[in-house]
C-alpha cells in the first residue's frame, strides 16, 4: 500500500488500494447502519391514529351535552350496545356552540331526538371523535326518540392516583403526529383553551394506554385550569367513573403535580 501507485488510464487498481477502498465501504456501510439504527429508536414513538381528512362520514344517534358533547351511536333498538363519538368542532374548538345550534334548529332538547349527523372521523384504539367540519350543518336529519331510550344506571366511582400526561383528543387520537410532549405543547394548549374536552393518558406497563376524559369535582368543564400542565409528565388523582366505554376523572385541578 505505501508503495502503490494507481493511474486512471491503468486497467486495474494495485492490490493494496483494492483492499483498502473495499475496507473503507464496508466500515462506511457498519457505522451508516449503526447510526440509522441510533435515530430510528430514539425518537419518541409517534401514535398511529387516523383523521380522514377529506372524507364525511353520516352517523345515526343520540347527542349528550355530558359529560362532554357526544353522540352514542345506538346498535340494537334498546340502545344497550353502542358507542360514544366525542364531538369536537372544526378548528381548535369545542363542540357545544354547534351542537347548541343544531338544538335551535330541533326546537327542543336535543337529546329528546335521534339525529343523522355528518362529520370527520378521527380515532385510536378504540377511541373516536367526530369533527363538526360543517359545524351546525352537521346536522342532516332528526326525530324524536324518548319512546325507547333506556334509563341510565350510574356506576359506583373509585378514588384512583395516576401518572400520565394531559393532551388535546383531536390532535391526540389523530389529526397532529406527534401530538404529545414538548413539540406539541403550545398546539394542544390552544385545543383545550378552544372548548376541546383534555383527555389524560396514562401507559402501562404493557405498553398500551388508557384514556381519561378530565372533569371537574362537580362534573363541571375544567380546560383552562389544567392549561398549565398539558403536554407533560404529571400526577393526578380523583374520582374515576365509567360512562359506557369512557374513563371519566372527576378532579381537583389545584392537586396536579408535575413529576420531578
Amino acid at each position: 500500500m505505501k508503495n502503490d501507485f494507481y493511474i486512471g488510464y491503468m486497467p486495474k487498481a494495485p492490490k493494496g488500494i483494492v483492499r483498502f477502498v473495499l475496507a473503507f465501504v464496508v466500515l462506511l456501510f457498519v457505522i451508516m447502519g449503526g447510526v440509522s439504527y441510533f435515530l430510528s429508536t430514539s425518537h419518541d414513538h409517534i401514535t398511529n391514529g387516523t383523521y380522514e381528512f377529506g372524507e364525511l362520514t353520516e352517523v345515526k344517534g343520540v347527542i349528550r351535552m355530558e359529560p362532554v358533547p357526544h353522540i352514542r351511536v345506538l346498535a340494537d333498538e334498546e340502545g344497550k350496545i353502542g358507542k360514544n363519538i366525542m364531538l369536537i368542532d372544526f378548528g381548535k374548538f369545542g363542540a357545544r356552540s354547534s351542537v347548541e345550534k343544531m338544538q335551535e334548529k330541533t326546537g327542543g332538547s336535543i337529546s329528546d331526538f335521534e339525529v343523522t349527523i355528518r362529520g370527520t372521523l378521527i380515532y385510536q384504539d378504540g377511541f373516536t371523535l367526530m369533527e363538526l367540519t360543517e359545524k351546525e350543518n352537521a346536522l342532516l336529519d332528526w326525530k324524536e326518540v324518548m319512546a325507547f331510550m333506556p334509563i341510565e344506571e350510574v356506576p359506583p366511582a373509585y378514588y384512583v392516583e395516576l401518572t400520565g400526561e394531559i393532551v388535546d383528543p383531536k390532535c391526540y387520537f389523530g389529526s397532529m403526529k406527534p401530538a404529545q410532549n414538548k413539540p406539541h405543547l403550545s398546539c394542544a394548549a390552544l385545543c383545550i383553551s378552544g372548548g376541546i374536552p383534555p383527555v389524560y393518558v396514562v401507559q402501562t406497563k404493557a405498553k398500551t394506554a388508557r384514556y381519561f376524559i378530565l372533569k371537574g369535582q362537580d362534573g363541571q368543564d375544567i380546560n383552562e385550569e389544567v392549561l398549565d400542565f398539558v403536554a407533560q409528565g404529571v400526577k393526578i388523582q380523583g374520582e374515576f367513573l365509567k360512562h359506557h366505554e369512557w374513563n371519566i376523572l372527576y378532579i381537583d385541578p389545584q392537586k396536579i403535580r408535575r413529576l420531578e
